[in-house]
């Protein structure tokens, strides 16, 4: 597993473009798990929406799925801070497909039905990480919350 994510984060120049479709799926899975477990409990809703959220916003495969979260999971555990995860988000997406992942995240953190206060100060550290306005931010959640 070690070798698999060295390999998807320090990757040769022959296989760039393959690392660059993996690293963004990843990043946001490690985003996504992060938020989930920010408030010291991951809820069963909260695991099924994540699949779902991976599936629908970054076109991962029911069959690859298990395979990136444990990845994902691994890689959460062992990074210091989330400028790598975010860094690759901001490279491969515009600012309306960055705020369409933040209304993604703004779903997870709702999903257990209540917002915690941990979770409500990574938002804020996430929405200026990649680059979004309090303004942006604000509206994402609001669009969620009222769904």
């Amino acid at each position: 597993m070690l070798k698999r994510l060295l390999q998807v984060f320090a990757t040769p120049t022959e296989q760039e473009a393959t690392a660059t479709v993996e690293k963004i799926p990843l990043a946001a899975a490690v985003l996504l798990l992060e938020v989930a477990h920010t408030d010291g409990e991951f809820h069963h809703s909260e695991q099924a929406l994540l699949g779902s959220l991976l599936k629908e916003h970054f076109s991962v495969t029911e069959e690859a799925l298990e395979e990136l979260l444990e990845l994902a999971d691994e890689t959460r555990r062992n990074s210091h801070d989330l400028h790598q995860f975010t860094r690759e988000i901001n490279k491969n997406f515009s600012q309306s497909e960055k705020e369409q992942i933040i209304e993604a995240v703004w779903q997870l953190v709702y999903a257990d039905g209540r917002l915690d206060h941990y979770e409500e100060a990574l938002m804020r550290q996430l929405g200026s990480l990649i680059g979004l306005s309090h303004r942006q931010l604000i509206d994402a959640k609001l669009r969620v919350s009222k769904a």
